[in-house]
């Protein structure tokens, strides 16, 4: 539960909720929607992934890996080369591919191919900073893994308009990197974080050189460092998370602030699992007359299982990791079930919903057939602020928060009831006790932002510390906002 500047209150977790009855805290998975960019030029391929999602001056950007190096499960090879590509949109939901005639490939600079290298790229991560001490040309800032002495330094590259890279030099933190690396501007403490790869033992020892990791036993894990000049970092080790939740490997971190909630991170980690000793499953799973001989000349590629979990945090450090999966390959097909499934690109985009009248949705995109066939981008929507609610049954539940300052003179509710739910609303000094005036008529219906009608005028509470009592029957909640 956190506000923004603009007093966002997230109905995500419990950290605004003092006592509650008959109201539980619910995730909600995301709708699956249209194939927003098709990758089926020879450039492109079965490991294309790792890609990242910017608004720039109102047209999205969405820089990928093409990798058609290793068509595994199609067999066959395609080409050594990996690059990075570039699609744009103007509505979030169908990206086109620019001619950018910058990289030559097959004899052709016909392509939207944006940066390439003669060191083999693993991952390429893209930014816009906002921080407003930038200088112009170094607005835009990629990271990479890159190799030295057998080892992965984390290669930090610049632009000034997001289509010429040009190498900045190494970032001073320790790590593997050999994943999508992750920067984010905090306005709130004027710095920078970075979310990067590393392993560590079963006993907790770090491991940052690869002649001491083991691929297959150690585990990954995502680590926090922070700057404010970009140039000098203090590292904090591996992000934390809340008493109580279960460790395991996480293959990436998807980490970024929430666009509607200032103070709020959020990621998108995926949950790597080997299940080489319970493969019997296999037998009666996709192409499973080629799983043997992919295990015999990849490995682990034919065994592990990937799929997407959702976390949140208020300062960066430490998350809230809800350990049911936000993304699974889903129902069972020819191209899925296998390692690379719910590679979620970095970034989410506000999008209007396909249906008339009805307000903005955020989008997602997530790569499909990894390591299959060529991979494309599909898109997954949900309803604004709607990765999580708080839910009151059919029979009613109640929520009572800690204390909170009213700050502006109305108040308005992401929700949806039933058609015979609804939510009342009660605003009550710190002592729980109702304000005269100050109890909403029931509420009900599907609305991102419905005003609630109080008796009296609420600019007179303005400043003043109160706590709510909230009637849930049959609805969701999922934010409010004192404007």
């Amino acid at each position: 539960m956190k506000s923004n500047v603009n007093n966002r209150i997230l109905c995500w977790d419990d950290s605004l909720i003092e006592k509650s009855s008959n109201v539980e805290i619910r995730m909600h998975k995301m709708e699956k929607k249209n194939l927003a960019l098709v990758c089926d030029s020879e450039w492109e391929g079965a490991y294309n992934c790792y890609g990242s999602l910017l608004n720039v001056d109102g047209v999205y950007r969405l820089y990928y890996r093409a990798d058609a190096s290793r068509l595994m499960a199609a067999g066959g090879i395609a080409s050594s080369e990996v690059v990075i590509c570039l699609a744009e949109s103007t509505d979030g939901i169908v990206f086109r591919k620019p001619n950018l005639c910058k990289y030559e490939f097959n004899g052709t600079k016909n392509n939207n191919i944006v940066f390439s290298r003669p060191n083999r790229i693993d991952s390429f991560s893209v930014f816009y900073d906002k921080n407003p001490r930038c200088p112009a040309c170094e607005k835009f800032k990629a990271f990479s893994s890159y190799k030295v002495d057998g080892n992965d330094r984390l290669m930090c590259y610049v632009s000034a308009d997001g289509y010429d890279f040009k190498e900045k030099g190494f970032v001073g933190v320790k790590g593997t990197f050999d994943s999508f690396n992750t920067l984010v501007w905090d306005e709130d403490t004027e710095q920078y974080f970075l979310f990067y790869r590393a392993f560590h033992k079963a006993d907790g020892r770090e491991l940052f050189e690869w002649k001491d990791i083991d691929v297959v036993s150690d585990i990954r894990h995502v680590r926090v460092a922070t700057s404010k000049d970009f140039e000098n970092w203090t590292e904090h080790g591996r992000i934390k998370f809340k008493e109580g939740q279960q460790e395991y490997p996480l293959y990436t971190n998807q980490i970024e602030k929430y666009y509607r909630s200032s103070n709020t991170f959020i990621g998108f980690p995926v949950r790597y699992c080997d299940r080489v000793n319970e493969k019997d499953n296999f037998s009666f799973m996709a192409l499973s007359d080629r799983r043997d001989s992919i295990a015999k000349k990849f490995g682990r590629s034919a065994t592990a299982l990937t799929d997407c979990i959702i976390m949140t945090s208020p300062d960066g450090f430490t998350f809230d990791k809800r350990d049911e999966s936000f993304m699974t390959p889903g129902i069972e097909a020819r191209n899925n079930w296998w390692y690379g499934d719910c590679y979620t690109v970095y970034g989410l985009a506000e999008t209007a919903s396909d249906e008339e009248g009805a307000p903005n949705e955020i989008s997602m995109y997530v790569g499909e057939n990894y390591a299959v066939k060529s991979v494309n981008f599909r898109r997954y929507t949900t309803r604004l602020d709607g990765f999580f609610s708080w839910y009151g049954s059919y029979s009613g539940g109640e929520v009572v928060t800690r204390p909170l300052k009213i700050s502006g003179g109305s108040m308005k509710l992401n929700f949806a009831s039933s058609a015979v739910g609804k939510i009342i609303v009660a605003i009550c000094d710190t002592d729980g006790a109702a304000l005269d005036g100050y109890t909403s008529y029931p509420i009900f219906g599907d609305s991102v932002d419905r005003p609630v009608v109080f008796e009296k005028d609420l600019s007179a509470l303005s400043g003043k510390e109160v706590r709510l009592k909230l009637y849930l029957y049959d609805s969701h909640l999922y934010s409010f906002t004192f404007e």
